[in-house]
């Protein structure tokens, strides 16, 4: 059987290149979740979950990982011209616009039989699915699919018994490498405006790489077929 692991990295818009309608909303919503808050508080914690949304934010990178061949990838897209590289058998290549990466993934992921993430249910297969409708992409499998697609965030929470199931959080319960060490995804932005892809590609692969070995443990221990 062949399995692929994959994630997804997201990048929101600054605030202020919202249009004004779209701002005036995002503020009186937050402002009634974010009681007690000021404008410009509220603004910040704004611009924190814009990246989470698919209606105004984008992937900005794609990381997949056989854990049979060991052998990886990540495609991220960027107007600059990065020259692919590759380390440890894992590849990274440079597209020029997001629907490139989107359409690319739904080339790859028909050829697994096994398709894991940690919380893909939540996040990462439904932004890929918003974003492919953007583009006007018909995905080529359904990546819902509770039998094809292992969300090991709803395998260790036991269906959310457990809570505060971050990839940190188990990373370091189970004594693996913490996959945030050096940032986590809200440094995203930060790098992208001073064009240091290569940090956000890595940043990328350590997450499946961890995932990974999460998913072995499972499989080893606590999986019943």
């Amino acid at each position: 059987m062949q399995r692929l692991i994959f994630d997804i990295e997201t990048i929101g818009p600054d605030f202020e290149s919202l249009s004004e309608s779209v701002k005036n909303d995002l503020l009186e919503k937050f402002s009634q979740e974010y009681q007690g808050k000021s404008r410009e508080e509220i603004i910040q914690i704004i611009e924190e979950k814009l990246s989470l949304l698919p209606q105004f934010s984008q992937v900005l990178a794609i990381s997949f990982y056989n854990p049979d061949t060991k052998r990886g990838a990540v495609y991220f897209w960027s107007k600059e011209n990065i020259e692919d590289w590759a380390e440890e058998m894992i590849e990274f290549k440079r597209f020029e616009e997001e629907k490139k990466i989107i359409e690319k993934f739904w080339e790859i992921v028909p050829n697994y039989q096994e398709i894991i993430t940690f919380n893909g249910n939540n996040f990462d297969i439904p932004f890929i699915l918003f974003r492919s409708l953007v583009y006007r992409i018909r995905p080529t499998i359904s990546l819902l699919d509770k039998d094809y697609h292992i969300d090991l965030y709803e395998k260790l929470s036991f269906n959310r018994r457990i809570s505060r199931m971050s990839l940190k959080f188990v990373s370091l319960s189970l004594n693996l490498n913490d996959p945030k060490q050096n940032f986590d995804g809200r440094k995203i932005k930060d790098l992208v405006k001073i064009g240091d892809y290569k940090s956000i590609a890595k940043y990328a692969i350590g997450d499946v790489l961890v995932t990974a070995e999460i998913y072995d443990l499972w499989n080893n221990y606590l999986r019943f077929h």
